[in-house]
């Protein structure tokens, strides 16, 4: 099977929908206690999005429960590329001017996540494309868990004293664990990916398992689930 043409196929036919609607649901469970959940119902026509969201977070045995609703227009909140670029473009961008050399490393890392990435068709015409961390390239997996640490806001901290006062590191798990910033010790993980025979996303399923170390070093197992169902 051809990925490249599959893939190409899977985000063509999403970018020309009129209309996307679909419901995502997250958990994350720290010690095999659920710390976190989300249920964000979404719909897009045309210019035109909404989102139900429901969040419940546990503060230290206290759990607390936000709604709410959306609308928007535009596709501004929609877009993603921009994170995506930026993900690829730190580090291995243009220190020391070699841009030339920042270009091959995330070629590097693009390639490595296309090799990694596997499809199989099933009877009737559906796919499973699926993608293991394990699989990854050592370097690549290395930029997933420094992301995740947020080492570039260390980096940006030790630049600036400013957002060293206001606290500003390890953003991305800072508002996950109501003890503090924590850094990820090791993570698996497996993305699914199941289209139908139209070529269109019928669900996506991502599950992860790891250790996290809090501010005092100690060690935690967490566990994060996420699933989007898509209705066409």
């Amino acid at each position: 099977m051809n990925k490249a043409k599959l893939l190409y196929d899977v985000t063509r036919i999403l970018k020309n929908k009129e209309r996307i609607d679909g419901v995502l649901t997250t958990f994350v469970q720290k010690d095999q206690e659920e710390i976190f959940s989300l249920r964000n119902q979404f719909a897009k026509s045309g210019d035109l999005a909404t989102t139900d969201v429901t969040c419940e977070v546990n503060l230290e045995g206290k759990k607390v429960k936000r709604e709410s609703h959306t609308e928007f227009s535009g596709s501004g909140p929609c877009c993603h590329g921009d994170k995506l670029r930026h993900f690829f473009h730190h580090r291995h961008g243009t220190e020391g001017g070699n841009c030339i050399k920042g270009f091959f490393s995330r070629l590097s890392l693009l390639f490595g996540l296309f090799g990694a990435v596997k499809a199989e068709e099933h009877e009737g015409g559906s796919i499973l494309i699926s993608l293991n961390l394990a699989d990854l390239p050592e370097e690549l997996k290395t930029e997933v868990r420094e992301r995740l640490n947020g080492r570039c806001c260390r980096a940006e901290r030790d630049d600036n004293p400013r957002a060293a006062q206001h606290g500003h590191h390890g953003h991305h798990w800072h508002h996950a664990f109501a003890d503090g910033p924590h850094s990820v010790e090791s993570l698996d993980g497996l993305l699914l990916v199941t289209l139908n025979s139209k070529r269109e996303i019928e669900k996506i399923s991502l599950h992860l398992d790891g250790r996290v170390l809090n501010q005092k070093d100690e060690s935690h197992a967490v566990t994060a689930t996420a699933d989007v169902q898509f209705a066409w």
